[in-house]
């Protein structure tokens, strides 16, 4: 809910646009994430806050790998793996952690199953042979200590014995 104070701001800025050529949707989404960003930016400020802020940002970085990662390998899924891929949420995904500047740890959640397991190799292998190679290699570490997602509910995708 916009106070009277940000909604007269915000016709002004869209008064300022008009004519000019811009969608006044896409300023207005550009007005309301910036001063989204600046109230976060406040908020975090705070005596207190920066190992909040910290925790945030790294968990923002792992699920972010987790988004571009599971999109890959979206992109290689064949006709016959799709449906079982179609179950597959980016909560799936292997953590990934920078150690160093070399490589990347890769953390595979323990309670996947077997099958999932397998097909996410199969995908791994089809990822590889199309791509350049890249800056930070990645090496297996032990298994993710993560919880499976609650809202799963296909049977299939986590290990028997980590079912509640």
């Amino acid at each position: 809910m916009l106070s009277d104070h940000n909604a007269e701001v915000l016709e002004f800025l869209r008064a300022q646009v008009r004519g000019r050529g811009v969608d006044e949707e896409t300023a207005t989404a550009a007005v309301k994430r910036r001063y989204q960003r600046v109230r976060t930016l406040h908020l975090n400020s705070h005596p207190g806050k920066q190992q909040t802020v910290w925790k945030n940002a790294e968990l923002r970085r792992r699920q972010s790998r987790r988004v571009r990662l599971h999109a890959r390998r979206t992109k290689v899924v064949m006709t016959d793996e799709r449906e079982l891929w179609r179950s597959v949420t980016v909560d799936m995904m292997p953590d990934e952690e920078s150690e160093n500047e070399d490589h990347l740890v890769i953390r595979t959640p323990r309670w996947r199953s077997k099958q999932l397991d397998r097909l996410v190799k199969v995908l791994d292998c089809r990822i590889e042979q199309r791509k350049a190679p890249t800056l930070m290699t990645r090496v297996n570490g032990p298994p993710s200590t993560r919880k499976p997602p609650t809202d799963v509910d296909v049977e299939h995708l986590v290990d028997p014995q980590f079912r509640d």
